[in-house]
Order: structure tokens, then sequence, then C-alpha cells
């Protein structure tokens, strides 16, 4: 044998055993030593899954519970609002699998740098998760940190970890980025409209004659139906942000309907789309919280996003930010000026 076919047939078989042992380690789950590795994160839970009734998520002096009513996922810090079912399950699903993956660091004073450090202390990012049975008992708890990108293998992110009472840190191989944050587990969106297409709004606040507002002919802006008389808009989209105010209408917490009719009322937004669906917003508050009720009305093309919006609606008001309703309930002293004579 040449030399050269020597060194190209000792190069063909280091290819085919690298290309074997990247096979085999690629199959062949990799096991530490410590027997504690690939122990599930919440053993009770993987178990119990069928008991679960509330789940607790807790960072500094705030705490959101979620309740499982009859099936169903609801927002028990929003007095039993409905949850995004898609989201209570993503989150349960991952904390009955996740495993303890790979051991941290043991040493207190660097769990901070995992985002394990004391959950309840001023600034915290840690969270301390729980799932709970019905009458209260502990189905898992684990103190959450940092994600870890990438950490586990290609595209698969983990999270570091802590179980409550214990100095040692893990990596778990799932992600679970959760929240204390109502928009992170209820449909906040009430309206989410493209604005052009939104033809008509009309804007009654108390004090004040109602201001309509139409698209124009071109279907390129909003203006006012009817340009008082001796007056110009005082900018050139005044009209426009109005529109755009009204097309998202965003809440950031929720109640029963009834204790905002102790609350002055400002007044209320309709609008209508070019599909007939109409949605009147009511607008109640003081100097320092703003509350809305809203129902929709509308038939035919409409009636998927009426009967939506009603589902999520009724019975229930929203707060939303003080910005909202001055976006929203404009004065025609805030759109207009006097004309040049």
């Amino acid at each position: 044998m040449k030399p050269m076919q020597f060194v190209a047939l000792a190069g063909a078989a280091a290819g085919a055993l690298l290309v074997a042992v990247v096979t085999y380690l690629a199959a062949v789950p990799w096991t530490p030593a410590d027997d504690r590795v690939r122990e599930a994160m919440m053993p009770m839970l993987s178990s119990r899954g069928g008991d679960l009734a509330a789940i607790e998520i807790t960072r500094e002096k705030e705490t959101v519970r979620l309740a499982n009513q009859d099936g169903k996922w609801v927002y028990e810090s929003g007095e039993g609002y409905p949850v995004d079912e898609a989201k209570a399950r993503e989150l349960v699903l991952a904390a009955s699998e996740a495993r303890l993956a790979e051991r941290k660091t043991a040493k207190k004073d660097r769990h901070d740098l995992l985002g394990l450090g004391d959950h309840t202390a001023p600034g915290a990012s840690a969270r301390h998760l729980r799932m709970l049975d019905a009458k209260g008992g502990v189905l898992g708890e684990i103190v959450l940190g940092r994600p870890a990108y990438d950490m586990m293998e290609a595209n698969k992110g983990g999270t570091y970890v802590r179980r409550p009472g214990e100095d040692q840190t893990w990596l778990a191989d799932r992600p679970m980025q959760v929240s204390l944050s109502i928009r992170d587990w209820v449909k906040t969106r009430l309206i989410d409209l493209d604005v052009k297409s939104i033809k008509s709004i009309r804007i009654e606040r108390e004090g004040e004659q109602p201001i309509d507002i139409k698209r124009s002919a071109d279907g390129g802006q909003h203006e006012l139906a009817v340009m008082p008389a001796g007056k110009k808009l005082k900018y050139v989209s005044a009209i426009d942000d109005v529109a755009e105010a009204i097309s998202l209408i965003e809440f950031r917490s929720v109640r029963k309907a009834g204790k905002a009719d102790a609350l002055p009322l400002k007044g209320r937004a309709t609008l209508e789309t070019d599909t007939g669906f109409k949605p009147v917003i009511e607008f109640r508050g003081d100097d320092s919280k703003v509350w809305i009720r809203i129902a929709a009305t509308g038939e035919g093309e409409a009636k998927t996003g009426v009967d939506d919006l009603n589902a999520r609606a009724a019975g229930w008001e929203f707060e939303v930010p003080q910005t909202e309703l001055n976006a929203v309930l404009v004065k025609i002293a805030d759109l207009v000026e006097d004309a040049p004579a």
C-alpha cells in the first residue's frame, strides 16, 4: 500500500470513528454520578397533578394566585377573572416535567448571580412558585431564578432554581418565565383594531357637547364630522390621536362590576368599524384611578368579535391608566383653537 493511500484510509477511519462517537453521545443522555441530578423538580406534582387546585407566585410583598375552578383557571387576584388557559397549562406542564439537570453553586453569597436570592427582599428578581391542592397542601414549590439560554442543548433553554430552605442551586431543564404581571396570565386587550377600520367615533363627556369623528373620504385619516365655526385644529394629528387611542384599549387590573358606581361618571366613547362592530366604553373615576365598562353590539361579520368581547367583559370593570381617559374622552377645547382672522 502506498503511503498516501494509507494516510487516506487512516483519515477515513478516524472520521468514521468521530462520527460514531458523536452519534453515540447524542443518543445517550449524560447522567453524572450525583443521583439527585435528573430528579423531578416537583416529584409530588408529577404524581398528583390531578389534585392541583391553585398556583401561587410571590416576589417581594406581592403574590399572584391562579385557581382551578371546575376545570377552568381563573385569576383569583382579580376576583376570578378568566385566565388564558394556554398560559396556565404551559406552566403546569413545565413544572410537572422539569428535572434537575445540573448542580450549580451551593454558596449563598452567589445566589444572586443566578437570580436566586431572597425572593422577599426589596428589588428581588427571584420568584417563589407554589403548587397547591384544594386543602392548601403543597404539591411542589421552588424558587425560580434567571433563565439559562442554550445551556441544556442547542435551542433549548433552562431555568436556575433552588428549593426553599436549601442553599444548593440547580439548572432545571425547562424554561419557566413565571411573571407577576396580569398581562402574562390574562388577555388584557379588550379592543385591538386597525385604526383605519374605524369609520366613526362619538365622544360624550359630562358637561360637554358630544364630539363626532369620522374617517376621511380617502380613508387615510380621521377628522371632525363638523368643524366648529371660526376654529381650526390645534395640531394636525389631533383627531388621529383620538382614533389611535381608542383603537387599543388595554386594562391593568380587573374586578367584578359594581364598585365603580360610586365614582363620578366621566363619559362614554362609542366607535364603529366597517364590519359593524360597535363597542361602547363607559368611563368612571377620580384623580387616582379610572375604571371602564365595555359592551359591544353588531351582527353579521361583526358578530364573532362582539361575542368574544362581551364574553370577556360582561359583569366586569377594568382599570385603565388616567392617560387613557385623557386621550379618549377629549374636550373640543383640547382639539381646536381660533382660526386666524
